[in-house]
């Protein structure tokens, strides 16, 4: 990255005019200005950390999108919400490969991925659509007509997927002149309306894609096999797999899936709601593992049919029932299945939306570890709960905890010296803790408590500035909402910010 050396710094006066600033308190930014080093690589970290800062204004975010080049584009700007203000601002980004790690990102507004879908750059525009098709983002009606509509025939093809591509627009382009195009705008929906010379013209298409889509579109769906005679006619293997799993099967079909050799019939069978209970219990002593779980899970056994079985529950989460998910609204069943002795189902219940309190106790002292881990998850999980987990859990998962709406509570600021670095993390989660505390804790050993403090609001200026100039801080602290605007000004004059 460019890097302005021997730029100088903003006078003190320059520094004052911070908004909200007295005397003091502009003499303190203008010395943080001036002490500020910009050594090695801290101007690239500087860069994406104001790009998150909740503070840093339309200004600071126009100079930041002037960086060229952009450190670590690749690797960031296509995955992280970004704020408003600087989605709309990453757009005017000089180098069209940031632009497009940029339309990567599913989680732009929609107008700022309409602009991208505009962009001078083909590639930008393409990935763009792709990105607006692949996760339904709404673009502007006018837009996505002229996309479908213009000359490149990637953003045609394209733009068949867009939501709120008029009717009449997707037929058209079913006489497109480039045959992937008509391959794409031909399918079940289409094929109907139609006009029937084009629905000749496409049956006879020289082109093989257009003649699949054909053949698809007017492929008509048989029903699955219901008796054992059709089944064992039925050559396709996924039909016979989804016939047992959810046909309507008779009774010689239903026992003849439950006694058969291959376990994935039976495994199928176990979860059809179509074979008869007393049936389906046959296979809770299953030789195959998953069989025997599937059928604990069935919807229609007892508690004390399920008892009988002897599922071998793997750890972690496994899929919500469909059954299970259709009574998260209803409370008395959250009461019934939390007190399940199916550890499953109580699994299953934590992730329902809402739960009554009575719920949410019983499974924080749940003796499975999963139920209590997932149950965290969970809007209405207690702090207590929150706190455990967060020190004994190693996952993926464990780093999200700290943001779930009970952790933060008065009285964390007591871990501030305890030898597990995870409680002295935990310790500036306090809403309560002051600026000595976090400072304190900015000087700890552990990498991971320093960066939290560097980024918390509450640290001195003085330190914070120090912060900055040390390599595994400087993108933490840059994202610090106290930061001054001159010291933002002046971290982008060192990365080689435009004006």
């Amino acid at each position: 990255m460019a890097r302005t050396s021997g730029r100088p710094a903003r006078d003190a006066a320059g520094a004052a005019r911070h908004e909200g600033d007295g005397g003091g308190a502009g003499r303190e930014v203008a010395e943080a200005v001036a002490a500020l080093r910009g050594d090695g690589e801290t101007p690239e970290a500087w860069v994406t950390g104001l790009v998150f800062n909740e503070k840093a204004g339309d200004e600071v975010l126009r100079r930041v999108f002037t960086v060229d080049p952009f450190p670590d584009a690749r690797y960031w700007l296509a995955y992280h919400p970004l704020p408003p203000a600087a989605a709309h601002a990453s757009v005017r980004h000089p180098d069209p490969r940031v632009r497009r790690f940029l339309a990567e990102n599913p989680r732009l507004p929609a107008d700022v991925l309409a602009v991208l879908a505009q962009d001078t750059d083909a590639r930008v525009r393409r990935v763009a659509v792709m990105t607006a098709c692949e996760y339904g983002i709404e673009l502007p009606v006018e837009l996505v007509v002229r996309l479908a509509t213009g000359d490149d025939a990637r953003l045609r093809y394209g733009a068949t997927g867009l939501a709120g591509l008029p009717d009449e627009v997707l037929l058209s382009l079913a006489e497109d002149p480039d045959p992937r195009v008509r391959a794409v705008a031909i399918g079940p929906w289409s094929w109907p309306r139609l006009r029937p010379e084009v629905r000749e013209a496409a049956a006879a298409d020289e082109d093989p894609l257009v003649r699949e889509a054909v053949a698809e579109a007017t492929r008509v769906e048989a029903p699955l096999p219901v008796t054992v005679a059709e089944f064992l006619a039925e050559s396709d293997p996924d039909r016979r797999g989804r016939a047992a799993r959810t046909a309507p099967v008779d009774a010689d079909l239903a026992a003849f899936l439950v006694g058969h050799e291959d376990r994935a019939v039976r495994h199928a069978a176990a979860h059809n709601p179509h074979v008869p209970t007393a049936l389906a219990l046959v296979l809770g002593s299953d030789t195959d593992p998953a069989v025997r779980l599937a059928v604990s899970l069935r919807a229609d056994l007892t508690e004390e049919q399920r008892a009988a079985i002897a599922p071998t529950v793997p750890a972690g989460r496994q899929p919500v029932p469909a059954w299970v998910a259709e009574r998260f609204g209803d409370p008395e069943a959250m009461r019934e299945l939390a007190a399940s002795g199916h550890v499953v189902l109580r699994r299953a219940v934590t992730c329902a939306p809402w739960l009554p309190p009575g719920v949410v106790t019983r499974l924080a002292a749940d003796d499975d570890f999963f139920v209590r881990l997932m149950l965290c998850e969970n809007d209405h999980a207690p702090h207590d709960l929150l706190v455990e987990m967060f020190i004994s859990w190693d996952g993926l998962s464990s780093g999200s905890l700290v943001h779930r709406r009970n952790f933060a509570r008065p009285g964390l600021a007591r871990f501030a010296d305890h030898a597990d670095p995870r409680l002295r993390y935990a310790a500036l989660f306090d809403p309560q803790a002051g600026p000595e505390l976090v400072e304190r804790l900015s000087y700890d050993p552990e990498a991971l408590v320093r960066r939290r403090a560097s980024g918390d609001g509450r640290l001195p200026l003085r330190r914070l500035a120090e912060l900055l100039d040390e390599p595994d801080t400087a993108r933490t602290a840059a994202r610090n909402p106290s930061l001054p605007v001159p010291l933002m000004h002046r971290m982008l004059d060192l990365a080689g910010a435009g004006h």
